[in-house]
């Protein structure tokens, strides 16, 4: 196979398994790069987080044509915890103390798309005024109708803009499908040294979170959240008292509403 037929990521896994390779040894056969046995010591003698070593399997598997499932289990790897009533109250008075009104609009649209509506990084930067309701009580996002909670809808509905068509999320930015878009703009927000830090991934944590508490049906959660298996929710039950902590309980609550 030739490097320059693959993508960036995609060469930069493959160039780990061929330092493994090196690094133990085994010198410099390009078959063993596509070796289950190989792969599978790699992946288990590696540092990266769970998630990212069942990515790389999964990359390799789809790159060489071959079966890895026979392979080692990485679990996800655990959601971050929820923001507090405290630290959401801290990052709505960071967003209100920007000085351009263009931040302070972005800022507060980022932590209530996210916090509110559970939108992910790739759903924040999409979101459109026509996806809102006139009240803000109702988002639609990848064609999923989230109902948004106070006090999220009232900040959403005042900032609703008049053009449907424009942003709800920095409307302005022309790189939006950027890796970093979000990130780089919650970390050039003004803020006090040691003040609460906007993460995505804790403000959807915090919509599941949030909602789970309220004794939703896993159905409906899936549903409203976007993920498509109720596996996939081992990643929070650390954070929900009483939740199954399997991922065979996850499907019986799912199924018939006892773990």
């Amino acid at each position: 196979m030739k490097t320059e037929e693959l993508d960036g990521r995609t060469e930069s896994i493959i160039k780990g398994v061929a330092r493994f390779c090196s690094d133990n040894g085994l010198g410099g056969n390009p078959s063993l790069l596509s070796s289950p046995e190989i792969i599978e010591s790699y992946l288990k003698s590696s540092t990266l987080a769970p998630s990212t070593k069942g990515t790389y399997r999964w990359v390799l598997s789809a790159t060489f044509g071959i079966d890895l499932k026979k392979g080692l289990s990485f679990p996800g790897s655990l959601a971050p915890k929820p923001y507090s009533r405290d630290e959401r109250a801290e990052l709505v008075s960071i967003a209100n103390s920007q000085n351009k009104a263009w931040q302070r609009y972005s800022a507060l649209s980022m932590i209530a798309l996210s916090i509110g509506a559970g939108t992910r990084a790739s759903e924040l930067r999409s979101i459109r005024g026509k996806d809102l309701s006139g009240d803000g009580g109702n988002i639609t996002i990848s064609n999923r109708v989230v109902q948004i909670k106070s006090p999220w809808d009232r900040i959403l509905s005042s900032l609703k803009p008049v053009d449907d068509e424009e942003f709800l999320f920095h409307p302005n930015a022309q790189n939006r499908n950027s890796k970093n878009f979000i990130n780089n703009f919650a970390d050039n927000l003004m803020r006090d040294p040691g003040s609460q830090r906007f993460q995505v991934a804790r403000a959807r944590a915090s919509f599941i979170c949030d909602r789970w508490n309220e004794n939703i049906s896993l159905r409906d959660l899936l549903y409203i959240t976007g993920i498509d298996e109720v596996e996939s929710l081992i990643r929070y039950v650390h954070l929900i008292d009483g939740a199954p902590k399997t991922k065979a309980g996850l499907r019986r609550l799912a199924a018939n509403g006892t773990p």
